[in-house]
């Protein structure tokens, strides 16, 4: 049975954030379910919300991908969390999972086209849209929400759920090659971050 949860949407762009009630869906076998803790802003949320990317693709629309929680309740098939855990789940919340970009675990490169966790299709709900963060819970399935360690204080940990997973393959990427000796990295990362980084 699906569980009504108070939320903050638009009712169209440009239009503030009002409170109102979202249906969440009911969980399914490889599902969890959280209580929402905190959820970051980004500017993305208000992108969408100002129309820069268009009309809304659903009214209203609950933004938030930067979601960080406890599992309330997990599927009968879910693995990887259980009830208390503490929980994020960040602008994905689903995918083919078939397509070769899916089975090489870029997920966000579906070839079949990935489920934003607000403003997209939900292929668990034919006809309704997903909604975002701005509520007191959510259901995503597990394979879309990643353990956050209680040792990270829940409200500094939401927003690393975008900005943090955005630019982690590319301080990667200029770490392997600074350690690689390549010139042209260097100047990318001044010498106390990579000291942190080597550390």
């Amino acid at each position: 049975m699906s569980t009504t949860v108070k939320a903050f949407g638009a009712p169209d762009v440009r239009q503030p954030l009002v409170p109102l009630t979202i249906e969440r869906r009911d969980v399914g076998p490889h599902d969890v379910k959280l209580d929402i803790l905190y959820c970051g802003i980004c500017h993305s949320d208000m992108n969408f919300v100002g129309g820069e990317f268009g009309p809304l693709p659903t009214s209203p629309l609950v933004p938030g991908h930067e979601i960080v929680g406890r599992v309330t309740e997990t599927g009968s098939d879910v693995t990887r969390h259980q009830v208390g855990d503490l929980v994020g789940i960040g602008c994905m919340v689903n995918s083919c999972r078939e397509c070769a970009n899916c089975r090489a675990g870029q997920e966000q490169y579906c070839l079949n086209g990935h489920t934003l966790v607000f403003g997209s299709p939900d292929p668990a709900e034919p006809g309704v849209h997903t909604q975002g963060g701005y509520s007191e819970a959510i259901v995503a399935p597990e394979d879309f929400v990643v353990r956050v360690p209680d040792s990270l204080d829940p409200a500094a940990a939401a927003p690393l759920l975008c900005a943090g997973i955005t630019v982690y393959p590319d301080i990667n990427t200029a770490y392997e090659r600074i350690l690689a000796s390549d010139v042209r990295y260097r100047f990318v990362i001044d010498g106390a971050t990579f000291a942190e980084l080597k550390a």
